[in-house]
């Protein structure tokens, strides 16, 4: 009964939430186009957000963009799709590939092309300054349905006051570093017999791997999409590395303990998302500098983030307004202003000249680096089965390794069978 009571008032408050914020009328009495914006920032990322959202209606006084978060991305999810079929979408909201893929399925993504190609559009200039492969990501069969919003990509932060301790001047470049500095940077500081330093840290990761697997010359799924592919020898040499590394010079933490040890200076160097840069700027004393992953075979870099759709049920008058949201908010100035702000990666190349981004890179050593990477990057599969296998590959594979309840090639090849059966049932 308490089940079936918590699932009852679930549903009645999406339905409440479908009934007062979902896209609803155009305001015509006082002229003003009103767009339901839903999103997931929260802290300082909704902060800077709804920052850039007050920005653009001061400039544009005959559109009011409503800015509200769900919390967090499978609240969103939920919201979306409910609102969906209730036929009570906002205007405008966030999604990942995996969920506009459904949208366009069931024709509720608008197809921006028009726009683009239209008379306040962008130039090709401008379509070519967008980050490689960025585009591209957000277009199916051709036709582009949703913009880039919030990207981000992965980079090394590292204690400088530390390293230089054992005579390091600058963090891994490749795999062989990586371990090294991490094995001389793990100590016993007291002599109790206790490490009280460690090389490194991090929490289970299905992206950490996915980018050693990518730099170790292996790819998440087939070229045709239809079946795992980590679980190749490239994938277990992968995974091999990341447990030797996070079990042997260093440590695994729930949640983000990994960043507060790091910032409390226990953990010499970690990875994380650049965004982190908004939750541990000023809570750490040393020197701190970031750079770009280190080298396998090669560079390999997943862009992870979300992007934004809008829902074909608004009026013409909002769509109109959703989309010069969009073209402002990825706009080079903007779009430099939000990335210096959050930490999430620029989507125009012309970004990374603005004063804005080149005072941020004066800020934060080593940022213009990890961001080039956005040159060579490679983006997830976008399929639903994908989204869902992901959460497969992290549990059943990353996790099974790193507390050691299995081998690598063992966690890997059963996460590859709970992956194919979710791309047979796609």
């Amino acid at each position: 009964m308490k089940r079936y009571v918590t699932a009852v008032v679930a549903v009645l408050a999406v339905v409440a939430l479908i009934a007062g914020c979902g896209g609803g009328e155009e305001e015509s009495t006082s002229g003003v186009v009103t767009v339901q914006f839903w999103h997931a920032m929260g802290g300082p990322l909704g902060d800077a957000l709804d920052a850039l959202v007050d920005e653009f209606n001061e400039l544009h006084p005959a559109i009011d963009i409503v800015s509200i978060s769900m919390g967090r991305y499978q609240a969103l999810s939920q919201k979306i799709m409910a609102a969906v079929a209730a036929g009570q979408p906002p205007v405008l909201a966030q999604a990942y590939e995996a969920w506009t893929g459904e949208l366009i399925e069931n024709g509720s993504a608008v197809p921006l092309n028009s726009y683009i190609e239209g008379g306040g559009g962008l130039t090709l200039a401008e379509l070519d300054d967008f980050v490689p492969g960025m585009l591209d990501n957000n277009s199916w069969d051709g036709t582009v349905y949703s913009f880039p919003f919030n990207k981000s990509v992965r980079a090394i932060y590292w204690n400088k006051d530390l390293f230089a301790v054992e005579g390091l001047d600058h963090a891994p470049t490749n795999w062989s570093e990586y371990e090294d500095f991490a094995r001389r940077l793990t100590k016993d500081t007291d002599g109790d017999g206790e490490i009280d330093q460690w090389g490194t840290a991090g929490q289970i990761s299905a992206w950490m791997f996915e980018n050693l697997l990518l730099q170790n010359d292996g790819q998440i799924l087939t070229e045709d999409g239809a079946a795992a592919a980590f679980d190749s020898a490239e994938g277990v040499e992968a995974l091999e590395f990341m447990v030797r590394l996070l079990t042997k010079w260093g440590k695994v933490t729930s949640g983000y303990e990994y960043q507060n040890d790091f910032q409390a200076g226990k953990v010499a160097m970690i990875e994380g998302s650049t965004v982190s840069l908004s939750f541990m700027e000023g809570k750490y004393t040393f020197n701190m500098a970031v750079a770009p992953l280190p080298e396998g075979r090669g560079k390999g870099c997943y862009v992870a983030g979300t992007n934004v759709v809008i829902f074909a049920e608004a009026s013409q008058a909002q769509k109109d307004a959703a989309w010069e949201f969009i073209k402002w908010f990825t706009s080079p100035e903007t779009s430099a202003r939000w990335a210096a702000r959050t930490g999430y990666a620029p989507v125009r190349m012309s970004a990374m000249e603005s004063g804005a981004m080149q005072a941020r890179f004066g800020e934060i050593e080593g940022l213009e680096g990890v961001l080039r990477q956005l040159e060579f990057a490679s983006y997830e599969p976008r399929s639903a089965a994908w989204y869902a296998g992901r959460k497969h590959l992290e549990e059943m594979g990353v996790e099974s390794a790193l507390r050691q309840r299995m081998t690598p090639p063992e966690a890997l090849a059963k996460a590859a069978r709970l992956v194919n059966a979710e791309l047979a049932g796609q």
